[in-house]
């Protein structure tokens, strides 16, 4: 766990970011049975888009290309394409009866793993 907890901010939030949307995903799997298979599919786009974020955070600081900019880009991306990917889902199961990913489960997810992310800055004082 210290090793852990050695690791810089950008690992920390990816691994966990990581570890949260497959145990979202695993703990969803079962509603396929039940044909409710855009559940699962949405806790998958809903962490993805996180994973994504700290994924360009995490590769930026390993160039040494950190910039405030690059961050305040992150978090317009991640929020753009959760309310892209919402919409686009919530008007295909609204208008053409369509259900590839639930909108619901998209944000929920999304929230969720987040909020998990905010474990990463703990101890972030000890290691800065």
């Amino acid at each position: 766990m210290k090793k852990f907890f050695s690791q810089n901010l950008e690992i920390k939030a990816l691994i966990i970011s990581i570890t949260a949307t497959v145990l979202g995903f695993l703990g969803t799997v079962f509603l396929f049975w039940y044909n409710r298979g855009d559940i699962p599919f949405g806790v998958l786009t809903g962490g993805g888009i996180i994973i994504l974020g700290w994924l360009i955070l995490y590769l930026s600081k390993k160039a040494n290309k950190e910039t405030a900019k690059l961050d305040v880009f992150v978090i317009f991306l991640r929020l753009t394409l959760l309310v892209l990917f919402a919409a686009v889902f919530a008007v295909l199961r609204l208008k053409l009866n369509l259900y590839i990913i639930s909108p619901v489960s998209l944000i929920i997810a999304y929230l969720v793993v987040s909020l998990l992310t905010l474990f990463a800055h703990v101890g972030k004082d000890k290691n800065a």
